[in-house]
């Protein structure tokens, strides 16, 4: 009797007495035994993955470039927690600029100054050095920030011009004065958003005979740094680029205009993420990343960046993983929203002799690869790998005097 003629659970409780390496050597030497231990066993241990789970299809799972087995997703997963990776570095610009990342899981989309580029992701290397598609106007003014969702891109100038790409065609608007400095943009469906040093508006999209115009129904007196719309777009969620009270963080209902004052203790917000209707992720000032829940009015958990650094951006992998952006260094740490108070790993780009130290102007990343933006190019990470040099810091600051 051969072990592959025994039925599932008697192979089951068999590989209870297996170590990881034996049930590595019995995949490869046969397929079945394989698909069972992948299915069965790997299958459960990966789940709760940081970055590489895969309960309930987070949305880093969208953005991957090429699907993990479970048995790689147990590989990466614990590359992430042990800094190993290949870094390269991509696109280098002798002027600083603070580029914009947005990941898809075919295209990497970044701005450089006043368009934005699309890079296909195929080959050996993580990203094409060729662009696939260049996108802009005849307008020659920075990109300060762009929003993708499906086929539609709404992107804003630094002089208040907007313009939103889709299958159609672009269709560019002035929104605000051209003595305004543009911070960010967002949409859902027909409602968009932008806000300056000095105001913030809501549009109306509208379309007739396949031309596009945007109609203002609201202006509020808030400079949001960072907002998010939520997924029905009855809400607005903005993080003020200061506030003397440290209630940066405010809600503003799209139909009414009401505005509620929520109870962050914060001075400043640089970035803000959504993990669902009630709950939202700020990247501060104050060199702290805070979970702030709206059925409680609090921040529940605040994580203190270990070299007192502010955090310029954050990334959410849509299960328990959190990426944050350092203002130096190009430093970004990982933190899981189930362990408080202490951070899991760091990743410190490598240093060139021109360019010591830069912040981490955007954050993007599925399973395998994280992308940085820094001040002089793109730095990319490639955690797919058995031959990366090991950089753990997961306890560097527990030694610090």
């Amino acid at each position: 009797m051969k072990l592959t003629d025994l039925n599932i659970d008697c192979l089951l409780r068999i590989f209870r007495y297996c170590s990881e390496r034996e049930l590595v050597i019995l995949c490869q030497a046969s397929n079945y035994l394989g698909a069972v231990i992948e299915q069965n066993i790997f299958y459960a241990m990966t789940q709760d993955l940081l970055l590489c789970g895969h309960r309930n299809k987070p949305c880093v799972e969208k953005r991957t470039q090429s699907p993990l087995t479970y048995f790689e997703r147990l590989q990466v997963g614990r590359n992430w927690l042990k800094g190993v990776y290949l870094e390269r570095h991509y696109f280098h610009h002798s002027q600083m600029f603070p580029s914009r990342l947005c990941l898809d899981s075919d295209f990497l989309y970044i701005t450089h100054v006043n368009y934005l580029r699309k890079y296909r992701r195929t080959g050996p290397e993580s990203l094409q050095r060729r662009y696939d598609k260049e996108i802009s106007t005849s307008t020659v003014s920075d990109i300060s920030d762009f929003v993708k969702k499906q086929d539609t891109i709404f992107a804003g100038r630094v002089n208040g011009s907007c313009f939103v790409s889709d299958t159609d065609a672009i269709t560019e608007q002035t929104m605000h004065h051209a003595k305004e400095y543009l911070y960010c943009v967002d949409f859902v469906d027909n409602v968009f958003v932008s806000s300056t040093d000095t105001c913030c508006k809501l549009w109306k999209r509208s379309q007739e005979f396949g031309l596009s115009h945007f109609d203002l129904f609201m202006q509020l007196q808030h400079s949001f740094k960072s907002m998010k719309l939520s997924a029905d777009g009855q809400w607005l969620f903005g993080g003020l680029y200061t506030d003397t009270g440290r209630r940066a963080l405010r809600a503003i209902h799209v139909d009414s205009g009401e505005e509620q004052v929520l109870n962050s203790n914060t001075i400043s917000i640089y970035d803000l993420k959504m993990k669902d209707d009630h709950v939202l992720f700020t990247a501060n000032f104050d060199t702290t990343f805070r979970i702030f829940d709206r059925r409680t009015d609090r921040d529940v958990s605040i994580w203190e960046d270990p070299f007192d650094s502010s955090f310029y951006c954050l990334e959410y992998d849509g299960l328990y993983a959190v990426l944050c952006g350092a203002k130096y260094h190009g430093r970004v740490n990982l933190y899981d929203i189930r362990v408080p108070g202490k951070y899991i790993q760091l990743y410190f780009p490598a240093r060139t002799r021109q360019h010591r130290s830069s912040p981490v102007y955007s954050l993007a990343c599925d399973s395998q690869y994280m992308f940085v933006a820094t001040d002089h190019n793109l730095r990319v990470f490639d955690f797919k790998t058995n031959y990366g040099v090991e950089r753990d810091y997961s306890i560097f600051h527990d030694y610090q005097y």
